[in-house]
């Protein structure tokens, strides 16, 4: 004998309440939807003068230009005017390689920059907390055919960007889920990235590309103009 399966009618309205509620979710995460939220332009800052390396040179890493002095306060809410709560943080980058720490595990200060990397974070209209992060982190300083060549080994697995370098020599993206950009500019080789939960004015809802064509660019024309 077939079991039957009856609907109640007082189930009815939660189902509705259920349906339109779900419809509701669907409608709110849309990802045709697009934000409000102001990206704004490169900041023009110093120049910031490295020195002349010649042929084969390289900067040690304590003589490295600071990441935050790259890409300072001012610039960040150049880039993202409605920007609060901006907080940077230097971190730290040591440029051994394990091979290298293998057969010396010592360290010098020559070995690692103090604020090689910098993190910036801030809270965009509509975070509840500084959500948002943007980072700059200097990758090597020498001789600037040395770093094109370098350059090269570092963008094997990445994409050439569809929209030119902003001001540096040349960009690469290193990967188009993740979305970060990394340049080469003379003597200097630097990486940019970042992450918000918001969603800007005339894009998309939140989604890693939109960062990754919109706003790590004018991250990378900020450190281009700055590099004398």
């Amino acid at each position: 004998m077939k079991s039957k399966v009856v609907l109640l009618p007082a189930l009815f309205p939660v189902l509705a309440i259920a349906v339109l509620t779900m419809a509701g979710v669907v409608s709110w995460s849309n990802p045709a939807d697009e934000g409000d939220v102001a990206i704004g332009r490169a900041r023009t800052g110093a120049v910031i003068k490295l020195p002349e390396l010649g042929k084969g040179k390289i900067l040690p890493a304590d003589q490295w230009p600071s990441a935050c002095e790259l890409v300072g306060e001012r610039d960040v809410s150049a880039i993202l005017p409605e920007a609060k709560e901006i907080e940077q943080e230097p971190a730290l980058v040591g440029i051994k390689s394990i091979k290298e720490f293998a057969a010396d595990p010592g360290w010098k200060e020559s070995d690692r920059a103090e604020a090689g990397r910098c993190l910036y974070s801030a809270r965009l209209p509509g975070e509840t907390y500084s959500a948002t992060r943007l980072w700059l982190r200097v990758q090597a300083v020498a001789d600037p055919e040395l770093i094109e060549r370098y350059y090269e080994t570092q963008t094997v697995s990445g994409t050439d960007t569809n929209q030119g370098a902003h001001g540096a020599d040349q960009c690469a993206v290193t990967g188009l889920s993740e979305g970060d950009w990394i340049c080469r500019k003379g003597p200097l080789l630097f990486s940019v990235g970042g992450q918000t939960t918001v969603a800007f004015k005339g894009k998309p809802a939140p989604a890693p590309f939109v960062w990754r064509d919109d706003v790590n660019p004018l991250v990378v024309e900020t450190v281009a103009a700055k590099i004398g």
